[in-house]
This record gives structure tokens, sequence and C-alpha cells, in this order.
């Protein structure tokens, strides 16, 4: 009888240990996922400032008065 509490008591440990290692890789997979979107949102972020400094060249009078120039023959 007591090698089978000794059995049960290993394959629980065992089972524990597991799921420990399953948890510790499910945490380092949210935080590369959180550290991935934090860095997708710093880009986004310099892509719509980019974005919109170049809206403001675009219509510039300035920028349409060369356009207009540079289309003539």
């Amino acid at each position: 009888m007591t090698a089978v509490w000794i059995i049960a008591i290993i394959f629980g440990a065992l089972i524990v240990q597991q799921y420990l290692r399953l948890q510790a890789k499910q945490k380092d997979r949210e935080r590369l996922a959180s550290q991935e979107a934090e860095a997708l949102r710093a880009e986004m972020t310099e892509l719509r400032e980019r974005l919109s400094v170049l809206e403001k060249i675009i219509t510039d009078k300035g920028y349409q008065v060369k356009e207009d120039i540079d289309q003539l023959p």
C-alpha cells in the first residue's frame, strides 16, 4: 500500500511540475505579446505623425504652385 502512495505522490509532483512549466511559458508569451503590441503602437504613432506632416506639405499653397509650374510645358 505504501508503494501505491509513493507512486501517486511522484505522479502528482510530475503533473504539478508540468503545470507550472506551462504557466511560465504562458506568462512569457503574454509578456512578448505585450511588448510587441507596445512596439506596434509606437510605430503607429510615428506613422501618424509622419502622415500629418505629409498632409501639411501637400495642402500647402506653395507646394501647389510648384506643382503647377512643374506641369507647364
